[in-house]
């Protein structure tokens, strides 16, 4: 999210939707976990418990190539939800 629009808005609205934003990366990155191969979920698990940022970034990059599509689904899904939950 765009860190300088989230900078005007209050804090307590700044904390919601990074938290927003934490959820849709958390289920869209679990759908790029599922689709990895065995070998490929033990990389990344040694990549993220201890690698560098560069590395977690070059893993992303090489194996999550649907990613911005993940993300995308992913908070029209929560959208849909929310919404639901406001009816």
């Amino acid at each position: 999210m765009d860190q300088n629009f989230l900078n005007l808005l209050p804090e307590e609205l700044r904390n919601i939707a990074t938290d927003l934003y934490d959820i849709v990366l958390k289920r869209s990155l679990m759908r790029g976990y599922e689709n990895l191969s065995e070998e490929d979920k033990a990389k990344m698990t040694e990549i993220f418990n201890s690698g560098t940022e560069e590395e977690k970034i070059d893993f992303l990059k090489t194996h999550f190539s649907d990613l911005q599509r993940y993300i995308i689904e992913e908070t029209q899904k929560l959208m849909t939800e929310l919404k639901k939950d406001l009816n």
